[in-house]
């Protein structure tokens, strides 16, 4: 693929990682999910993307979920009740960037989805391995 139809293989890896991770903008997203979406020969696009998800897994499952403070929720619910429950003007922008990322997170999970189904035996058992081997707990 040349980089007037879109994204070169090249250019898509470079972008994969922020890909995986949904921190690119709207216009970066949309042409990586073009360049996957295309019907031509990838140099390895769909395994970097693949890879950076897995890291990304890695990522979320090193963080250990804990409760916020009780003063944070209290600094919340008063910030809601100071703003009498109805979002600020500059909340619609936040707003529509997290509607944005839930997208951004339902293609990529819809572009993983068909990437599994139509990935080869082999290549899936390697996944689930890395996959299992990641999730299994460390002897600190």
């Amino acid at each position: 693929m040349s980089s007037q139809d879109g994204l070169s293989c090249e250019e898509f890896k470079e972008m994969a990682p922020a890909y995986a991770l949904v921190a690119l903008d709207e216009g970066e997203r949309e042409a990586c999910a073009r360049h996957l979406a295309a019907g031509t020969a990838h140099r390895g696009c769909r395994e970097v993307v693949a890879e950076a998800e897995l890291v990304a897994v890695r990522l979320g499952a090193a963080l250990a979920p804990r409760m916020p403070p009780a003063h944070v929720w209290a600094a919340i619910a008063a910030r809601i009740r100071a703003g009498g429950g109805a979002p600020a003007v500059g909340d619609e922008a936040a707003r529509r960037r997290g509607l944005y990322h839930l997208c951004g997170f339902i293609v990529a999970a819809a572009l993983v989805g068909l990437y599994l189904y139509n990935a080869p035996v082999d290549h899936l058992m390697h996944l689930r391995a890395m996959l299992s081997a990641a999730q299994a707990p460390t002897a600190h």
